[in-house]
């Protein structure tokens, strides 16, 4: 064997280990924690002991505020033992998140208690408190290294820090670098240590070289794609164990110089390459991007681009990448990626529409080029990196629960209910609930500094730093605030229900629907009427009377946003989105006209409910999402579903691709897909233990199968959609 084939033969074991650790590690979390629906974090469990405590600064025992975080996270990472794993490119992770240790979402000091009223009227989440949801530009890391970010905030303290909160401000933020780059130096301790103990002649020389990389970014900027991803590592796990920030950026750009500076130097080939870019996406599910175009139009698709997938390929564990598709996107490219979900299955990679995304934007007045940066980053969601702080995928508003309180509304006052009048009602009641959304924002824009501030992404952003103040403060370049709507498909559903029963056919009365409801269609005539209701044309049917209105819903939900006032000058961009909250929204939500019974989950994003089309009807399905786009540069995600039998069909890998390429045509803006088998995810549900490395995309994130709350087990097996 030659030296070439043993390093490939021992990059592949090491890989392997990998996996199997963090199979290992997420049997443990459900060990320990139980079921977690949400992102899958390659964090690890606390050691047995830890009971890490932090320290209030308020009277009602939580922290809050600049100084109060920065000590408590330099203290929580203090607590955390370092991690090194010999066979690992990079080394570092966490354990706890301090965002996590917060009793309260607010601080207590700065009450909003005048919109508190309408927030619970209508079942709100608004944006005050929330944290994180824009994204850093790591390039700023890349080009200070954590000394010199530390550096650069004592700079400025000395030029700006004549008042206490601007000093306070400054000295926090030094804080939290400082904690970081003792957390880097704890871990070469622990580096050394293992290397006097280790007697494999080639994981000591892969320990030496993690040792190097990692006491070099303790102090310089990363000269090599080892220090890089290594520094990208460490920005990974303390973003995370600050406040659960997962945002990474355009990968194949961000790592690009220093791979093609190493192999020109002659450094590195590509084997090493990928083992560094697989030990950085064994440190975080970050949402990361690839391909795409540049600002001006053309494809950025590059040889980093092909490894990045060919690391995640070999690591083959949970990941949150995105492929941008545009007109000049490599071909083989884009097929690569959906090969790699028919091989895997594991839900990974998503796509995005570049072309709506773009346009959308510019409707909003930005320029193209700046609109092309504006990447994939979260969930559902985009961001420029640095300059945009936009909470996308932090606030939503139920439509199903709009659509009741103008019901009970309507048919409590109104002896000679209408269509008309209904529909007057909701429009009021969802332009009462967006106008509450501003004023909310408005007042965590102006106050939340003084309640979770963003001292970790902060020090990535351009103009925090410079200016003295918070992300949060109005330092930022541009304020774009994300408002998405859930539930579209119950609130069309039963328009069109109530459209068709009662005033076209006449087979029911309102005061029929309103009875069922309120008994949850138990009494006597209940299941007849139901019946009625189920059958009425649906969201998602072709041309249908649930068609028509879910669009009708979709325009208004935009223009009211898209028009709503901010005394802070903020602009909202619309998208419908329901994350992973569809079960706690449809227990916001009484029994509804489309049959839906009280209580029972909403419908998952932008997607009809389960059912209402028929199985393998793709591009009906394609077309009735395509049709509500907000089309303002946020999305409204097309989540799908497939057998892996149509791979059984000839060119069933085309099929796919021609599917992803015709919805993003139409004006599709994301695509989520999950190519499971019907048989095994059923068998999984009932017996999670037995597929630990089974992985689906729940949302817009993915998850091991086995750590999901059986309810949310259940969601997934409703969702499916069989060829």
């Amino acid at each position: 064997m030659t030296p070439a084939e043993e390093k490939i033969k021992r990059y592949r074991a090491w890989t392997a280990r990998l996996r199997q650790d963090k199979i290992a590690e997420t049997k443990k979390k459900m060990a320990v924690n139980g079921a977690m629906d949400e992102d899958d974090y390659h964090s690890l469990v606390a050691p047995e002991g830890f009971d890490w405590k932090p320290t209030p600064n308020h009277a009602n025992g939580d922290f809050h505020g600049t100084m109060a975080w920065a000590v408590n996270y330099r203290s929580l990472t203090e607590a955390f033992p370092p991690v090194v794993v010999p066979y690992n490119a990079v080394v570092g992770n966490y354990f706890k998140i301090l965002q996590r240790y917060r009793k309260l979402r607010w601080n207590p000091d700065y009450p909003f208690d005048a919109y508190v009223p309408l927030i619970e009227k209508y079942a709100i989440d608004h944006g005050i408190g929330q944290v994180h949801h824009f994204c850093g530009d790591i390039r700023i890391g890349f080009e200070l290294g954590w000394q010199g970010l530390l550096d650069k905030v004592r700079r400025y303290e000395a030029l700006h820090g004549a008042d206490e909160e601007t000093r306070s401000f400054y000295q926090a933020e030094a804080i939290v670098v400082e904690a970081i780059i003792a957390w880097i130096r704890r871990t070469s301790d622990e580096i050394r240590r293992q290397l006097t103990l280790e007697n494999d002649p080639d994981l000591r020389a892969n320990l030496a070289a993690m040792l190097e990389a990692n006491e070099h970014i303790a102090t310089g900027p990363p000269r090599t794609l080892r220090e890089a991803c290594q520094f990208m590592a460490w920005y990974n796990v303390a973003g995370r164990a600050y406040n659960r920030e997962g945002c990474g950026g355009q990968l194949d750009q961000l790592l690009r110089p220093f791979y093609e500076s190493d192999r020109a130097a002659g450094l590195i080939d590509d084997e090493d390459a990928v083992f560094l870019l697989t030990g950085l996406l064994m440190s975080d599910t970050k949402y990361y991007q690839l391909g795409g175009p540049d600002a001006s139009g053309q494809d950025i698709t590059n040889r980093l681009s092909w490894l990045i997938l060919e690391a995640a390929d070999r690591l083959n564990v949970s990941a949150n990448l995105t492929i941008r598709v545009h007109d000049g996107l490599d071909r083989a490219f884009f097929r690569r990626g959906v090969e790699l979900l028919f091989k895997h299955k594991n839900g990974w990679p998503r796509f995005s529409g570049d072309e709506s995304l773009v346009s959308g934007f510019m409707k909003n007045g930005f320029s193209a080029e700046l609109a092309r940066q504006r990447i994939a980053v979260g969930c559902n969601w985009m961001a420029i990196p640095g300059v945009e702080y936009c909470l996308n995928d932090s606030i939503k508003i139920n439509l199903a629960r709009i659509f009741a309180v103008a019901f009970d509304e309507l048919l409590a006052r109104d002896p000679e209910p209408t269509l008309d009048k209904l529909w007057d009602g909701f429009a009021y009641h969802l332009g009462q609930a967006i106008e509450v959304v501003c004023k909310t924002t408005d007042f965590h824009l102006r106050t939340n500094r003084y309640n979770s501030p963003e001292l970790f992404l902060n020090l990535f952003c351009q103009g925090p730093i410079e200016k003295g103040r918070d992300a949060s403060a109005k330092r930022l370049d541009y304020y774009t605030i994300g408002i998405d709507a859930s539930g579209i498909a119950v609130a069309a559903d039963a328009f069109a229900a109530l459209d068709q029963r009662v005033v076209r056919e006449q087979r029911l009365t309102w005061q029929d629907v309103a009875g069922a409801l309120r008994t949850n269609y138990t009494e006597a005539d209940g299941t007849r009427i139901r019946a009625l209701l189920l059958t009425a044309p649906k969201y998602g049917q072709r041309d249908s009377l649930g068609q028509q209105w879910a669009v009708k819903i979709s325009r208004l939900f935009t223009d009211l946003t898209v028009n709503g006032v901010s005394e802070e000058g903020i602009q909202f961009i619309p998208g419908l989105f329901s994350w992973s909250r569809t079960i706690a929204y449809g227990k916001q939500v009484g029994a509804t006209p489309d049959g839906r019974l009280a209580f029972a989950p909403i419908n998952h994003g932008a997607n009809p409910m389960p059912g209402s089309v028929k199985n393998g009807e793709l591009t009906t399905l394609s077309e009735a999402i395509a049709s509500v786009q907000c089309g303002r540069g946020n999305t409204a995600p097309f989540q799908l579903e497939l057998d892996p039998g149509i791979t059984a069909a000839e060119g069933g890998i085309e099929r796919v691709m021609a599917l992803l390429e015709t919805h993003l045509k139409r004006g599709g803006t994301l695509i989520n897909i999950n190519i499971v088998d019907a048989g095994q995810i059923r068998a999984a549900h009932r017996e999670p233990e037995r597929f630990p490395d089974l992985v689906v995309r729940v949302t817009g994130f993915t998850a091991y199968f086995m750590t999901l709350s059986p309810e949310f087990r259940q969601l997934v097996v409703d969702r499916l959609i069989t060829s």
